[in-house]
């Protein structure tokens, strides 16, 4: 996989909890996704082909030195790394910045940053990643208020499997089949119970701090949600508006990290 051009090129190089992600950037505009299967090593034939001006190393999982000596040497600018805890330029109300998930502070950044199209609908945007886990952050007025954490749909249904003697293991190779989030929310055997139980807890969960966020500042032309995350594509959030779907919105708040890094470097 390669892209030809004479603009600049950007490198998104993002390490989640279970697999890697790049996404190639192209003059600001992303043109390229490559995931990774969950666990597998990131190595030389994974790299995109063609000229790279600039690398941005990420993420929530860890990685070892050999990864960024690696993609120096494909670059001919800066390889720049995040890694959980280091300084980061969103605009946040959170106690300890310092504690925000990278992705997180991707995501909010790109709202804050304004490099999606769309934001101009609503004051007040609850971003929802549902991945490992179901994280919610509020962007209100362009800052940064906190968020959520709560467990994603395989911990839920991993967690009822492994916390009781009757209920069955599920693989996710399953419930995916199933798209749990939509149809029917009752279930004809334990498993799918299971399934339908953990799905629309989440479902519900989202579209109830939805609610309640429209109470908090209802006079600011409700409340929007962005939901971006592997699981996201299964969610299903009835009337909620206005709404919509961004699976690259971490690798472009990753971006305009990068971006604002390489004009502001003691950030």
């Amino acid at each position: 996989m390669g892209v030809r051009a004479s603009g600049t090129v950007v490198w998104i190089v993002e390490k989640g909890n279970s697999r890697w992600k790049i996404g190639v950037f192209l003059d600001g505009e992303i043109v390229d996704v490559t995931h990774l299967d969950p666990g597998e090593a990131l190595c030389l034939r994974h790299l995109p082909q063609g000229q790279v001006d600039g690398v941005l190393l990420a993420g929530s999982g860890g990685w070892d030195t050999e990864v960024a000596e690696m993609l120096r040497t494909h670059t001919k600018g800066d390889v720049i790394e995040i890694k959980h805890g280091d300084p980061h330029p969103l605009d946040t109300e959170v106690e300890d910045p310092g504690s925000l998930g990278t992705d997180r502070v991707a995501n909010a950044f790109a709202v804050q940053s304004g490099v999606i199209q769309g934001l101009e609908q609503s004051k007040v945007w609850m971003i929802v990643d549902v991945g490992t886990c179901v994280t919610t952050d509020v962007v209100r007025n362009g800052r940064h208020l906190g968020g959520s954490i709560s467990p994603g749909l395989s911990m839920r249904i991993n967690a009822m499997g492994e916390g009781t003697a009757a209920l069955p293991g599920v693989e996710k190779e399953v419930w995916v089949k199933l798209t749990p989030f939509k149809g029917e929310t009752i279930g004809k055997t334990t498993q799918e119970a299971m399934i339908k139980g953990a799905a629309d807890g989440i479902s519900a969960e989202i579209i109830g701090r939805w609610r309640i966020l429209n109470e908090q500042f209802g006079d600011e032309e409700g409340v929007g949600v962005i939901l971006t995350g592997g699981d996201s594509p299964l969610l299903e959030l009835g009337r909620v508006m206005p709404k919509f779907a961004d699976s690259n919105l971490t690798l472009k708040g990753y971006y305009a990290i990068f971006s604002h890094k390489q004009l502001s470097p003691k950030i």
